[in-house]
């Protein structure tokens, strides 16, 4: 697993209260106060406000194709169904990550397919 994956899942974890991998996040063993904060941002970005919830996990969805994160991707996708978020909008969702990214975002994608096929989304 590269390192960014690592710091990505480790980061991930803290907002999930769950470890997802052996290695503790780098960033949170040196520098903790950052990442309390970082963390508490992240989840108010994500929480319901003026965009709920889901819209906001469907648009990580989006970014997460751009960046080309697969764990991010794994992330909200599992996010945005836990928030009700049927196929269709995951679907589209990942395509306008695709075309804002370009194809080189394709690869990305099928993290997101394997999840909900995992979760048998319909």
């Amino acid at each position: 697993m590269s390192a960014r994956a690592r710091n990505v899942l480790a980061v991930v974890s803290i907002f999930a209260a769950t470890p997802v991998c052996a290695q503790p996040d780098p960033v949170a063993v040196n520098d903790p106060a950052f990442m309390a904060t970082f963390s508490q941002q992240y989840r108010d970005a994500f929480r319901d406000g003026a965009i709920p919830a889901k819209y906001e996990q469907l648009s990580a969805i989006t970014l997460s194709v751009v960046l080309k994160c697969d764990e991010c991707l794994k992330s909200h996708v599992q996010s945005a169904i836990k928030l009700g978020a049927n196929r269709q909008e995951i679907v589209e969702a990942l395509r306008i990550g695709l075309v804002t990214g370009g194809s080189a975002g394709l690869p990305t994608m099928e993290a997101a397919y394997t999840v909900m096929d995992e979760a048998k989304l319909k």
